[in-house]
């Protein structure tokens, strides 16, 4: 097992390290004091090299139990930050926020050059204690309608990858609606759901990566997954679906209870062929509570709404991180 995760004493099969390294190749990190939310070190790696840096903390704080003493000038301020956030704490580690992956060697040497001057430029103000620091989270900030694309490799805690990687195989006994929520979109009218109340925003938010965050948020989840869907409501009775899991890169993030008798029908117009389209939407109760075993994801697409997401066929099988019924 890699020196970081050794050392933070953070059980994690091997095996899941080995495919977030594969995962990673060369990258860009940063080490972020987890009670002010700012960065201290900016670094570059490739594979999980940034584990070093707490394993050597650790091996000087360990030295400090002996007769020889360390003094301070021997510790390099990054090593003296790492053993300062460890020492708060069983539980206090640095946050690794990794900035992209899967570079090329010559991008990952501008991209880190490039943070270090903007952090070097711009102060990072330390969070309030009631704030969260999510990737993406102050999109707000700047007026750029867009950016570019990271080829679903940009930030996200490292936290967050092994947890998808270590999400294990959900085994239900009984047959799964799985439905995949991707981009967003905002709904300035209103979109009245089945439960007859209005949505304005549909899709995935980035902040539901952070376990923490999406524990709390299935509600909204749920929301974004209930409808509008193109779904053959003969097969999910004749397959006795009762349950629809919210999924996103492969990985179930919420479960739900699909309340019997709820579906709602909504005509959307033609297709190309000029044939009648329809969606369906239904009520729902979170499912926060549950077992889960281990998969690969199995994601079949039958259709998507605009711009949010897609169905998949019925299924008793799939990567989980939530539980299952």
């Amino acid at each position: 097992m890699p020196a970081f995760w050794q050392a933070c004493l953070l059980v994690v099969e091997s095996a899941v390290l080995a495919r977030v390294s594969d995962e990673l190749q060369a990258y860009v990190y940063m080490l972020v004091d987890p009670d002010t939310g700012v960065p201290f070190y900016v670094g570059k790696g490739h594979r999980l090299r940034h584990g070093d840096h707490v394993a050597e903390a650790l091996a000087s704080m360990a030295e400090a139990l002996n007769p020889v003493q360390e003094s301070p000038d021997e510790a390099s301020r990054k090593v003296a930050k790492i053993k300062e956030i460890m020492a708060r704490g069983p539980d206090s580690e640095p946050e690794v926020w990794i900035i992209r992956y899967g570079l090329q060697k010559a991008e990952y040497t501008a991209a880190e050059a490039a943070l270090i001057d903007f952090l070097m430029t711009f102060p990072v103000i330390p969070r309030r204690n009631d704030e969260a620091r999510v990737p993406l989270g102050c999109q707000a900030q700047l007026t750029n309608a867009r950016r570019e694309s990271a080829r679903g490799h940009g930030i996200t805690l490292l936290r967050t990858l092994i947890d998808d990687y270590a999400a294990p195989e959900l085994a239900t006994r009984v047959p799964l609606l799985l439905i995949t929520l991707n981009r967003s979109q905002d709904m300035p009218d209103g979109e009245e759901m089945a439960d007859g109340r209005l949505r304005y925003w549909a899709g995935w938010d980035d902040k539901w990566l952070v376990s923490s965050i999406r524990e709390t948020s299935f509600p909204q989840i749920g929301e974004s997954a209930s409808g509008w869907w193109r779904i053959d409501l003969n097969r999910v009775s004749r397959c006795e679906i009762g349950h629809a899991a919210a999924v996103h890169r492969g990985v179930t993030r919420a479960l739900f209870k699909i309340e019997p008798g709820s579906w709602k029908t909504r005509s959307d117009g033609q297709d190309e062929s000029g044939k009648r389209v329809t969606r369906k939407a239904f009520r729902f109760q979170v499912i926060d509570q549950g077992t889960c075993s281990t998969t690969s994801s199995a994601r079949t697409a039958t259709g998507s709404p605009p711009g949010h997401g897609e169905t998949s066929h019925p299924s008793t099988t799939g990567r989980a991180d939530a539980p299952a019924p």
